[in-house]
């Protein structure tokens, strides 16, 4: 664990108690970043303790959720 795993830990749990959203369990942040040359990269972020699997699923999971209404959507609601 490290330091950034933790601050991301409170950086999401005080942002959802803020929106009311519940607490928070785990997560996984993907985000692109830009070094001082502006190259772009990924990079994978989650919370304290969780797992390469558990990451995983939660990723497949979110892309799922985004893949069918963007589906729909272009197919004209025809799914």
């Amino acid at each position: 664990m490290t330091d950034m795993n933790t601050a991301l830990e409170d950086a999401l749990a005080g942002v959802l108690a803020e929106h009311e959203r519940g607490l928070l369990a785990r997560a996984v942040v993907v985000a692109e970043v830009l070094d001082e040359d502006g190259e772009r990269s990924l990079s994978i972020l989650t919370t304290p303790r969780v797992m390469e699997w558990d990451a995983l699923g939660l990723c497949r999971y979110g892309v799922l959720s985004i893949e069918g209404p963007a589906a729909a959507y272009f197919a004209g609601g025809d799914l």
